[in-house]
């Protein structure tokens, strides 16, 4: 495969991995000269080329609409002659990163660092899912960590695809089914119909467990049993195999692993608030020595992001003394308060504007309205007048 030339454009290199659904290849765009990543699915055998094709087409258009720093970048798509048969390919933004499941494989990192990870995450879900797209298969081998601590969300589209295709209700074998059945949800394992955002929740639900216990929430060599599991059994807090993390951050994940897609947050964006908070609050209390690895949080574009970064600069520069925290941390959250106040203000003002420009517009209405009505009586008396004088000519 190295070497060939895709769809007359593609130069693949190296091949970056390979997964029970394809595999993934570097390659140089040889038109726009850009290194890409191409995924080739691999045939889907026993299902009609041409609806899986044009299920294949929507999907990855969808996916390709999103754009996120936390998602990684679609390209393009199209379908190659392989083995007698056409392969779907998958044309990306290249990411330097390390996914997420072999950093897990080498140790636990601290809870931080992990919820940190959970919380970009979180904000990249929340983009898609504002967009209808769900993705179907979060697990730690779809988000890859690159060097600057940023994680990115791959296979958006390619996911719901194969959802779409493969039924976990015909299982036959531990292959035919999507995803990860440690990081799927109860609905999705039991193949009952359309899978919601909140699946997606329920899987950033066990990938956080995992980040932080160093295992997912159930786990066992047979993985129907597994799936039984994320059906029937209740985990364990993780805090009853780690110790030392915050009974907030238990309640979230229990809340996240719920059964029922209604009993778990309402969407990513709750998700992604609640992470971030107990992120500022380790930041403020300056408690336990891994409080540097927050600062992995990556792109800030929250609010609770902006007084993070301030509230770590500032304990920082303090030379780390729990009372200047407390002091510092103080200062950052007043000055983001008089943000907020100054921006509420703002829209307060723009909204009284509009409320009496609106206003305006309305007494202009009403008048024409009037305007309107009286004229329509006038012609209508005259109209009666002169109907009732035609009428006395007639009689006479």
């Amino acid at each position: 495969m190295r070497g060939t030339l895709l769809a007359e454009r593609f130069r693949i290199t190296d091949r970056l991995g390979v997964g029970g659904m394809g595999e993934v290849w570097a390659a140089q765009d040889e038109r726009m000269r850009r290194d890409v990543a191409v995924k080739l699915v691999h045939p889907l055998f026993g299902t009609d080329e041409a609806a899986t094709r044009a299920r294949f087409e929507r999907e990855v258009q969808l996916a390709g609409r999103l754009s996120h720093p936390g998602i990684v970048t679609v390209h393009d798509w199209g379908e190659v002659p392989a083995g007698g048969r056409q392969v779907l390919y998958l044309v990306m933004e290249l990411v330097h990163g390390v996914p997420l499941h072999r950093r897990l494989d080498e140790s636990t990192p601290p809870w931080p660092l992990a919820v940190a990870w959970a919380a970009q995450i979180a904000q990249a879900l929340d983009a898609a899912h504002r967009r209808g797209v769900v993705h179907r298969d979060i697990k730690p081998a779809n988000a890859l960590l690159t060097p600057g601590g940023t994680v990115k969300v791959v296979d958006f589209g390619v996911a719901k695809f194969l959802g779409d295709t493969l039924s976990a209700r015909h299982l036959t074998a531990p292959g035919d089914l999507l995803g990860s059945p440690h990081y799927m949800s109860p609905e999705q394992a039991l193949g009952d119909g359309e899978t919601g955002h909140r699946g997606d929740l329920y899987s950033l639900g066990c990938v956080l467990y995992h980040a932080l216990t160093g295992r997912p929430p159930f786990d066992s060599p047979n993985l129907v049993a597994v799936l039984r599991m994320h059906r029937d059994d209740v985990p364990a807090p993780p805090s009853a195999q780690v110790a030392g993390l915050p009974g907030a951050l238990d309640d979230l994940v229990l809340a996240l692993l719920a059964k029922r897609p209604e009993d778990r947050p309402s969407d990513a964006a709750a998700v992604h608030d609640a992470l971030t908070t107990l992120l500022v609050g380790q930041v403020r209390t300056g408690a336990g020595a891994d409080a540097l690895d927050v600062a992995q949080l990556g792109h800030a574009d929250s609010a609770a992001g902006r007084f993070l970064k301030k509230a770590w600069e500032r304990w920082e520069r303090a030379g780390g003394d729990h009372a200047a925290v407390s002091g510092e941390a103080a200062a950052a959250r007043a000055d983001a308060l008089r943000e907020a106040h100054a921006e509420a203000e703002r829209l307060t003002i723009s909204a009284e504007r509009r409320l009496a420009e609106a206003e305006n517009v309305l007494r202009r209405a009403r008048a024409d309205a009037e305007r309107i009505l009286a004229e329509a009586r006038q012609r209508a008396a005259a109209t009666l007048a002169d109907a009732e004088r035609a009428a006395v000519q007639r009689m006479d």
